[in-house]
């Protein structure tokens, strides 16, 4: 490793690389594995975010993942053909179509986070532990820095925990009322 002051060059590699270890190792992979490819990363996305958002709208859905209304639709018309989600029209406003994963749906996304964090959990705990507190409190500084310096980009960082939320997130520690919804 080089022992310069700072290379911003070698940070861009490293950051690189640890966003690609997370999106295809950690993601990308690991759907394809427990999935056999029946579903796409943005398919479990959607499911994650109803797992996590129980009774949500497909609107909810569509503004959860930054995603176009019609894109939201036609993604989740392809869940529900794969039988991973249901539909409901709310009887009080019928403009508002609730969504909910179904038995099998709901087994696959919990399937898929748990192995997500086991495989997390292995590296971490192969990892010395000095280096796996400073790469935590790292990436909480990074957070918190880039954060700070743009608060528009919390809404497009932001995981949208739902039932899972606990506080114990950087930006909710920043920004009580914004975080962890």
């Amino acid at each position: 490793m080089k022992t310069v002051e700072l290379d911003y060059e070698y940070a861009a590699r490293v950051s690189n690389l640890f966003a690609q270890i997370l999106t295809k190792s950690l993601s990308e992979r690991l759907v394809a594995e427990l999935t056999h490819e029946e579903i796409t990363l943005p398919q479990l996305q959607a499911m994650r975010y109803i797992w996590l958002h129980r009774n949500a709208t497909v609107g909810e859905v569509a503004e959860g993942l930054d995603i176009s209304y019609p894109s939201a639709t036609n993604m989740l018309n392809r869940l529900v053909r794969k039988g991973l989600v249901t539909r409901h029209g709310n009887p009080a406003d019928r403009r508002f179509v609730e969504v909910q994963l179904t038995e099998k749906g709901e087994r696959l996304t919990r399937q898929v986070e748990e192995e997500r964090t086991a495989r997390l959990k292995q590296v971490l705990d192969e990892m010395a532990s000095e280096d796996r507190r400073a790469l935590i409190d790292g990436l909480r500084a990074f957070i918190v820095t880039a954060v700070e310096r743009d608060r528009q980009m919390i809404e497009e960082i932001c995981l949208r925990c739902g039932v899972q939320a606990n506080g114990n997130c950087p930006i909710t520690e920043l920004y009580p009322t914004i975080g962890c919804r």
